[in-house]
Order: structure tokens, then sequence, then C-alpha cells
């Protein structure tokens, strides 16, 4: 009887330790933050089909400006590939403002450097694997 209970039991165990080990660590050095506008910083993990739209993150951090660069740390990311955002959202209002063509007016910046050209840049343009294990180190320049 005992061999039915344990083997289960190591089975659960040992599926949930691979589950929990299927992930990693992004590190963000947000730079080019304009302090004397103050506001927070926002930064958020995409998924491909979520990306670049604000509120829709797989997870996402805001945190209060202390410098004109900041480090934000997330982790347990599943492993994958993702586009991450920062912005600076001077006004709190946990929203990227925008001009009346939806250009952004608050200072924004993608993974891998993406350019906006006529909106937002390709998710395949800001493209990062995050890998198990592994901590991923991006720097994201606001503009």
């Amino acid at each position: 009887m005992a061999k039915f209970i344990l083997f289960p039991t190591l089975l659960i165990i040992g599926l949930s330790m691979n589950c929990m080990a299927q992930t990693g660590t992004v590190v963000l050095n947000v730079q080019g933050i304009q302090t004397s506008k103050g506001g927070e910083i926002s930064a958020g993990i995409f998924v491909k089909e979520n990306f670049p739209k604000v509120g829709k993150q797989l997870v996402g951090i805001q945190k209060a400006i202390t410098d004109n660069q900041m480090q934000i740390v997330f982790e347990n990311v599943p492993t994958g590939y993702y586009g991450v955002v920062a912005f600076q959202d001077i006004d709190k209002n946990k929203d990227l403002k925008t001009n009346f063509v939806g250009f952004p007016t608050e200072p924004i910046g993608f993974s891998n450097d993406a350019k906006i050209k006529f909106g937002p840049p390709a998710f395949d343009d800001a493209k990062v694997k995050v890998e198990e294990g592994k901590t991923l180190m991006l720097t994201i320049n606001l503009k």
C-alpha cells in the first residue's frame, strides 16, 4: 500500500519542481528618465498577441522615479519570447499618454531599442527570449 501512495506523491513533487524551474529573470535597466518631469516608471512584459497594449501585459511593475536611470527586476517569468516596454508615466494614470494621431507624448522605450515608425514597433523587432534558470539583462532607453 505504501508503494501506491509514495509513487504518486513523488510524481506530483517532481512535476511541481519541473514547472517551477521553467522560469527566468529579466533585469531591465531603464535609461533616459526625465527626473524633472516626475511620475513613475511603468514597465511590462508582453506576449506577441498583446504587444504593446498597456494593461494587457503578462506582468507589469510601476516604480516611483528615484534617478535618471533605474533598474526593474522581473522574477519567475515563464520561459518564452516576449516584448518589453517601459514608459515614464508622468501623470501617474497607469496609461500611456498620446497625441491626437496616437504618437506617445510620454517618454517610452522598447526591448532591442525597437523603433516607433507609423505605429508601435513590430513584436519581432522587440522580441527577446527568456530562458530557464537564466537572467536576461536588458537596457531600454526612453525617448
